[in-house]
């Protein structure tokens, strides 16, 4: 098999995964594969595109993870969602489930900030919070701001406002999402 002809079978068999934002990954993970099974003699085509498929599907299913799982036949069964009897005690066989099937960042990829420690940050929010008062104040008429102080200021539920006005929840809940429009109008937000 010739160079462009496992090219050619790699990209057909990167299709099949439809990531397109994995494609070319993909295709080199497959091209390399097939490259380094030619080293080691193994050069019948059926051979090449079975190891081409495994690396993808270890690329895709293993190596993209938020955390970093070995790749091994308990790992490759677990990633298919297939049984695997392994010597690995149930709770290993369990935490390496969770590792595949997470969908969390890797940490190194998010920035870390802990707005609470920064004086700016705190003064800031609440230069924002007494700006949005002072216009919901000027902006509502007495009803409304009788209703809006006490749900997002006295921190009362719709369900303990609709008791005490002798209306529903809904009506109380609507009559907030009015009030939260006019205060949001005025603000130009």
């Amino acid at each position: 098999m010739t160079t462009e002809e496992m090219m050619k079978m790699c990209r057909t068999l990167a299709h099949k995964y439809n990531s397109p934002s994995h494609f070319d990954d993909l295709v080199s993970e497959g091209m390399l594969e097939c490259l380094e099974q030619v080293d080691q003699g193994n050069t019948h085509g059926a051979n090449l595109r079975r190891m081409a498929n495994r690396a993808m599907h270890d690329y895709i299913n293993i190596k993209t993870l938020a955390v970093s799982v070995p790749l091994s036949e308990p790992a490759r069964s677990l990633a298919r969602g297939t049984d695997y009897k392994s010597t690995m005690s149930r709770e290993g066989v369990t935490k390496l489930q969770q590792a595949i099937n997470s969908t969390s960042t890797p940490l190194e990829s998010v920035d870390v900030v802990d707005e609470e420690s920064d004086p700016a940050v705190a003064y800031e929010k609440k230069q924002t919070v007494l700006d949005t008062i002072r216009i919901a104040r000027e902006t509502l008429n007495d009803n409304d701001w009788g209703l809006f102080s006490r749900h997002y200021l006295e921190k009362e539920t719709t369900d303990d406002i609709a008791i005490s006005e002798r209306v529903t929840r809904q009506a109380i809940e609507k009559k907030l999402k009015r009030c939260v429009n006019k205060v949001t109008k005025a603000m130009n937000i």
